[in-house]
């Protein structure tokens, strides 16, 4: 038995041939963290706040992926343990701190919000008529962290630097560039994420942002298994309206000219599922 990743050319330049290895290896880090790990030992070799970061927030510090790895792995084979759980959207690089750290959004925990009280025009995505897979929303999250870091990279020289996300199991709030700020909530009984857009003038941008990064997410990860359909606000009927609905009206601010003068990219191609995750990113 061996495993053979397809979904991007770099991908398939991966031939795994002792798949429970890898299985081994990604079960060292995606566990339950009161299950699997002996916090003794942690604490007496000194990676107790690291151990703590990691399954309170979800962000792992390099010395703990090394330590935990250690077994499974030479040192020089972190490196692509990394970067297989970043193109397989496991994980995500974590920039809004001092130190090396990488976002796994699987050891977020849950976070009790009311929708009521999220404010945003609502794009709402509705698996309901199949089903909402698990480890679905965290891909989602593992892209819109990424997108987020190579704004705040872009931006790192105009003294305009973009926020901390917020970052929950099921809830967050990230900001993708300055003022384009969006909360994202998975429902799990309604089978539905759905992105909440604080900004109108950027209503458009999130919109075609959202449908690439599920495509990719589909494409890349679910074998193409996944269906949604998608409802937008109507800002003047105060009710969702199908996509189709809200395209076919011209529908504000879903789509309108003002989004024009954030100098949005046309909508990405169906090739852009097929390319690199760096390259998809530099896409939107």
């Amino acid at each position: 038995l061996l495993i053979h990743l397809t979904s991007t050319a770099i991908l398939k330049d991966i031939v795994v041939i002792k798949p429970q290895w890898l299985i081994n290896a990604l079960g060292k880090v995606i566990c339950d963290g009161n299950l699997h790990i002996d916090k003794y030992e942690f604490k007496h070799v000194g990676l107790q706040e690291d151990l703590k970061t990691t399954f309170e927030k979800g962000l792992a510090s390099r010395d703990f992926l090394e330590y935990v790895w250690k077994g499974e792995c030479e040192l020089e084979q972190v490196d692509f343990f990394l970067d297989l759980m970043q193109r397989t959207m496991l994980l995500s690089k974590w920039i809004f701190s001092k130190n090396e750290l990488y976002l796994i959004p699987s050891l977020l925990e849950d976070y009790l919000v009311e929708k009521e009280t999220i404010k945003g025009r609502r794009c709402v995505i509705d698996f309901s008529n199949n089903f909402l897979p698990i480890g679905v929303f965290q891909r989602l999250l593992c892209l819109c962290v990424a997108h987020s870091v190579r704004g705040n990279e872009n931006e790192s020289d105009h003294n305009e630097l973009i926020m901390e996300p917020s970052l929950h199991k099921n809830y967050a709030t990230i900001e993708f560039e300055p003022g384009f700020k969006v909360h994202l909530l998975q429902d799990e009984e309604a089978q539905t994420i759905t992105i909440f857009v604080r900004n109108d003038e950027f209503a458009g941008k999130c919109l075609r942002i959202v449908q690439a990064m599920l495509r990719k997410v589909n494409h890349d990860v679910m074998g193409s298994g996944l269906n949604w359909e998608i409802y937008l606000d109507d800002v003047v009927a105060d009710e969702l309206r199908s996509l189709r609905e809200a395209q076919e009206e011209n529908a504000s601010p879903w789509f309108s000219c003002r989004e024009n003068k954030h100098n949005v990219k046309t909508s990405v191609t169906p090739a852009a599922e097929n390319i690199d995750l760096a390259g998809f990113l530099d896409s939107l």
